[in-house]
């Protein structure tokens, strides 16, 4: 007879992983394109009263990744831009918890723009 704990050992540690709907959070990266202005990633929880974790990245040097780790909350969503003077912000979707998220910034005589780049789970190396 095989015990419940023996089945657990043998199905391996997939069946102990939670599912990305349960993932607690998401890492966001985004790597500024060499350009004439300065960029800077920012983000911060949105809800009916203040909350903690706001942060203001600078993208230097350019063609490097600057990431920053998102916590998941219950009352409050995550607003996230690059912006730069002179030029509206460019709004980056929200995280999907789980996730391991990449955008490309760039500047142009047509304004600023965000593109996504990649998406792995947390844990994997990029490649």
């Amino acid at each position: 007879m095989i015990t419940p704990v023996l089945l657990a050992l043998l199905a391996g540690p997939a069946a102990a992983s939670p599912p990305a709907a349960d993932a607690r959070s998401a890492v966001v990266c985004v790597r500024a394109v060499q350009g004439p202005r300065p960029l800077t990633f920012s983000g911060e929880l949105v809800g009916k009263r203040p909350q903690p974790g706001a942060f203001k990245l600078p993208l230097q040097p350019a063609g490097k990744d600057i990431c920053s780790t998102l916590l998941r909350s219950k009352i409050a969503e995550w607003k996230l831009e690059v912006t730069t003077s002179g030029f509206t912000a460019c709004t980056l979707p929200p995280p999907e918890f789980g996730s391991r998220l990449y955008y490309r910034a760039k500047v142009s005589a047509r304004g600023l723009k965000c593109e996504p780049i990649g998406k792995y789970p947390i844990g994997n190396w990029k490649p």
